[in-house]
C-alpha cells in the first residue's frame, strides 16, 4: 500500500519547484522575454496543444508573441507554472488539483473537458501479463507518477473497490522510467495517459485492462499562473478562444490533426491517429457544476494522506476568463 504523506508532502514538492529554478535558468536565454507584455508563454505536452492549434491555423495574426515550452507530463509543466517560468499551460483534474494543493500560486482557467470519454487514462499491462481485469491488479506493483491522473486513476480504483485488498503498491516513476520498468518486468502495470497509452497500445501491443471511465470527471484545464491572470488576461482569453476553434476544427478534421501531430511530435501515423481520436474534445469556460464534480478528485488525495489542507476547491478556479473578450 503507498504510503501516507500528510506533512511531507508539501515540502518534497515544493522542493521539487526549488530544483526547477536551475532548469529555468538553463533555459533563459530562450524565454527572457517571457513575460514582455507582447508575449504568452505556454507549456505542452508532448507537443499537442501545439500541433492541434497549427494544423486548424489558428496560430496566425496574433497581436502578440506565442511562445511553447514541451514538457513530457504534468508534474513538471505544473511546476514551471508555479516558477513563473511559463503563463498558462494543459494538465489533468488530478496533477492540477495535486500541485494547487501544495499551495502553488495557480489556478484552472478553462475547461477541456473529458476527452475519449475517459479512455486518455488507463492501467496496461503486456501481452504476457496475467492480468486482465481491475480486479487483478490487487497487491501488485504499478508504476505512474506521484500526482498524475494515472495516480488518480489508481486511487480512484481502490477508493471504489474495482481493485480489492490488498492495496497494490503504487511506484512512482516518470514516463519513460515506467516504460522501462515494465518492460523489464519490475513493475506488473503502468498507469499512465495519452500520448503513452497508444504509444503502448498500437506500437507494443499492450493490453488495457482498466481506464478512467465512470470513475473520475476527466476533466482537463488550461492553467494560468496568478501573475498570468492578473497581467495577461486578454491575451489569455484569446489564446484559449483560438484552442477553443482549434479543438472544433480537429473534431472535423482529425486525420489532417493526427498528420501534423506525427510530424511535429515524432509520433508514428497509427499512434497519432488514435491519440488524435482521444484528445478531441470541446474546451468551454468554466461553471459551478464543473468545480463541484472535482470534489471527489480533491477528497481522492486527501483520503490517499497525499494532501493534507488545500483550502477551499473554488479557490483553485478563476472563473473570470472568458473567450468571448
Amino acid at each position: 500500500m503507498q504510503g501516507r504523506f500528510p506533512d511531507l508532502n508539501e515540502l518534497i514538492f515544493m522542493a521539487s519547484v526549488r530544483k526547477l529554478l536551475s532548469f529555468v535558468a538553463a533555459l533563459f536565454w530562450t524565454i527572457s522575454f517571457a513575460h514582455a507584455e507582447d508575449t504568452l508563454i505556454v507549456a505542452d505536452q508532448k507537443g499537442q496543444q501545439k500541433a492541434l492549434l497549427e494544423a486548424a491555423g489558428q496560430d496566425k495574426n496574433l497581436s502578440y508573441t506565442l511562445q511553447w515550452t514541451e514538457f513530457e507530463a504534468a508534474a513538471p509543466l505544473l511546476q514551471a507554472l508555479a516558477a513563473n517560468a511559463v503563463d498558462t499551460g494543459i494538465a489533468g483534474d488530478g496533477p492540477f488539483l495535486f500541485a494547487w494543493g501544495a499551495n502553488l500560486p495557480i489556478k484552472a482557467a478553462f475547461l477541456v473537458p473529458p476527452r475519449g470519454g475517459g479512455e486518455s487514462t488507463a492501467v496496461i499491462t503486456t501481452t504476457s501479463s496475467p492480468i486482465h481485469n481491475a480486479a487483478d491488479l490487487s497487491g501488485k506493483r504499478i508504476g505512474t507518477g506521484k500526482g498524475s491522473i494515472g495516480h488518480l486513476l489508481l486511487l480512484r480504483l481502490i477508493a471504489t473497490g474495482a481493485i480489492p485488498a490488498p492495496t497494490p503498491h503504487i511506484v512512482f516513476l516518470a514516463p519513460a522510467q515506467a516504460k522501462a520498468a515494465l518492460d523489464t518486468k519490475q513493475i506488473d502495470a503502468w498507469s499512465t495517459w495519452e500520448p503513452y497509452v497508444s504509444l503502448a497500445v498500437v506500437q507494443s501491443h499492450a493490453h488495457n485492462i482498466v481506464d478512467g471511465r465512470n470513475v473520475m470527471p476527466n476533466n482537463s484545464f488550461f492553467v494560468a499562473t496568478n501573475k498570468a491572470l492578473a497581467t495577461k488576461h486578454v491575451r489569455l482569453a484569446d489564446f484559449y478562444k483560438r484552442m477553443t476553434a482549434a479543438y472544433a476544427w480537429g473534431t472535423e478534421h482529425q486525420a489532417e490533426y493526427a498528420a501534423i501531430l506525427g510530424r511535429q511530435t515524432g509520433l508514428p501515423l497509427p499512434v497519432a491517429t488514435v491519440v488524435a481520436k482521444h484528445l478531441i474534445a470541446a474546451p468551454a469556460p468554466l461553471t459551478p457544476k464543473v468545480i463541484q464534480q472535482e470534489q471527489t478528485t480533491l477528497d481522492a488525495y486527501r483520503s490517499g494522506g497525499f494532501l493534507r489542507d488545500a483550502g477551499k476547491l473554488e479557490d483553485a478556479f478563476d472563473l473570470t476568463v472568458s473567450p468571448s473578450q
